[in-house]
Order: C-alpha cells, then structure tokens, then sequence
C-alpha cells in the first residue's frame, strides 16, 4: 500500500513546516550512476517525498525518546523544552576560500571589512543540552577561524555577550535555529564601538508580536513544540530617521523593516524583512552616515534594523539567492564599509 501510495503521489516543491525546498527527482545520466551520484540523490528524494513523511518522522523521534535517545536529524532534545541544533563540522574546502576572499578584500584597502560569526545555542546554551551529548565544540571552531583573518578584518566577537546574559534574557527560540531579537540588540551593542556607532543614541521600545511561534528545528527533528516561542521586535523612541525598504529583484518598495503579513504563516520569524531575498536596499535620511554593504544569511535579518538608523544606506545580499557581481555593486553603490554576518553552522557548511 505505502509503495502505491508513494508511486501516486505528487511530488512536493517545499516544505512549509520545515521552510525548507524539498528534493526533486534526480535526472538520469550515466555520469551520476558510475559515480554513485545518481543513487545519493535518489535517496534524498525518497526521503523528502515519502508520503505521510512528517508523521514517520514525528513517530520515529517519540519512539527514539522512550529509548533514550535524545537526538533526531540533527537536532538534540535539550532541557527546559529547548531543541538545540548540533554544532556543523566546518567544510575545509570551501570554508577556506570563503575566508581567502575576506582576506583578499580586507587587504585590498578599498574597504573597511567586518565579521560578524555569531555562535548558534549549541555553543552559548550548553547547559540546555541532554547529559553527556558528544557535541563539537563550536568555540574552538569559531576561535581557529577568527584566527585564520587578516588583520585588516575588524572582528565582531559576540560570543561573550550573548554568554553573559543567558541568564537573563531568552537568547536563542526554544524551536527554531535563529537568535531572538534580544539577543541581536545585546550583539549590537557590544559591537557598535567597533564599527564605530553610538549605541546608545538610539533607545527602543519592545513589542511582542507573536506568541505562537513554531520553528524549523520542532518539524525536522520530529519532536513538535513542548512549548512555543514569543517573537519580538524593537521600535526606536528617539529616532527622527525614516527609511525607505527596497526589494530590489521584486520590484517592491515599502516603509518598513517588518512585514506583519508574515505572522499568519507558519514561518513567523519572516516578520523580519519578510524573509530572505537576493538583494535588498534600505535608503535611509541619515545624511551624515555611511554606505555599508551587509553579506548575509537569515540571522542577519533581525539584526540590521539596529544599523538602520545610522547609516545613510544599506544594502543586504544572501549569496544563496544573489548571483550578480559584488565587485561592481561596491563601485556603483559607493560602498565604504562591508559587514559579513553569519551564523556559525551556516558559515561553516555553506
């Protein structure tokens, strides 16, 4: 029956609960099949399109929990209702051409680069994990690719920070990959001198925006949400500076950094910008500030709305989705200071 039903079933394009694209099915070429290529690709397409998938997968990890088995496709069923994504091995290969052109860029002199590596919670909320879980030290990662930087590459460290305020501020969602705003704006401010701002010339009110959140990490690991996440956002109190949000390859432009339409959707941390896009500029009425090119994946997305207020302009780019030429965006665009922000599982495996 379950092999008929796979056999009629069609295909899906993505995930909506784990907000991810799903394997298609492989094309075939006698390259891939004498490589083995073609078989590992068919495998992934299995598993993405298995029919009745995500409750195979939910029975699997609540079956594996009575066992004593606290960890599922990654993802470590952790303490207070936390699920912790496991620390990614870095991937030697294309990590090291990723910092040979920080490096090279930094060197060139033409602009000021910065790094932003942020730890995910399986570095910062250790205490949060199963007993004994043989997690890789991603501080140790972290310190050996700091290390590898040029000098000319001005590094924002914010391990500390976050590692000092976990107990007073939820830092990471209990469900989802991504830091909270909170965390965001304790990073900001630590970094702010750095890039030479005044962190406290902008003060902010909090607002809570959802508080159903329901995150990536609950469907791919199987284990639902013991406990859902409040999603919040920061409102400056004392800023004059109004903003203007294009998206560039949709042809939109709107007045905000947020898009409420998200919060109806299944992936509500898309309140931020409403998700990820190629290429997006923010044009500011900060005469007196810089124009700074932010290269990015999603943890940026809750943190350049603290930038906003003092820069003149920026412009965000997720090279997952942006295929133009960089080099000719910093000429155009008058470029004097570039922010490299990522995550440190997505920095270390992209």
């Amino acid at each position: 029956v379950i092999v008929a039903a796979n056999l009629i079933k069609k295909d899906d394009e993505m995930s909506v609960r784990e907000n991810r694209m799903l394997e298609q099915r492989p094309q075939v070429n006698v390259t891939d099949i004498a490589d083995g290529k073609f078989m590992k690709d068919y495998e992934a397409y299995v598993s993405d399109q298995f029919v009745f998938r995500d409750i195979w997968v939910g029975a699997k990890a609540k079956m594996d929990l009575m066992l004593g088995k606290n960890s599922s496709n990654g993802v470590y069923h952790g303490r207070n209702g936390y699920l912790i994504e496991d620390a990614k091995k870095p991937d030697e290969v294309h990590m090291s051409q990723n910092i040979d052109a920080i490096n090279k860029l930094a060197d060139s002199g033409n602009v000021n680069v910065y790094t932003m590596f942020v730890p995910n919670a399986v570095c910062v909320m250790e205490d949060k994990l199963p007993a004994f879980a043989p997690v890789r030290s991603q501080k140790d990662d972290l310190k050996a690719l700091n290390g590898r930087l040029s000098a000319n590459v001005k590094q924002l460290d914010v391990t500390a920070a976050l590692e000092g305020k976990k107990e007073g501020e939820q830092l990471y969602y209990r469900n989802d990959h991504h830091w909270t705003t909170a965390a965001a704006y304790l990073a900001f401010q630590s970094s702010a001198g750095v890039l030479g701002l005044d962190a406290n010339k902008v003060s902010y009110d909090r607002y809570t925006v959802s508080s159903n959140f329901v995150g990536t990490l609950a469907a791919t690991s199987g284990y639902g949400a013991s406990k859902k996440d409040t999603i919040e956002i920061f409102k400056p109190n004392n800023s004059d500076v109004e903003y203007v949000v294009e998206y560039v390859e949709q042809m939109e432009k709107k007045a905000s950094v947020y898009d409420s339409e998200m919060l109806d959707n299944n992936d509500k941390y898309a309140v931020f910008f409403g998700g990820n896009y190629p290429m997006i500029k923010i044009k500011t009425t900060n005469r007196e500030g810089r124009n700074l090119l932010v290269i990015k994946d999603s943890y940026a997305n809750c943190f350049v709305p603290f930038l906003a207020p003092h820069y003149r302009n920026i412009i965000m780019v997720d090279p997952r989705y942006y295929y133009g030429d960089l080099e000719k965006l910093i000429q155009v665009e008058n470029v004097q200071e570039i922010l490299y922000l990522y995550n440190a599982n997505t920095f270390f495996s992209d």
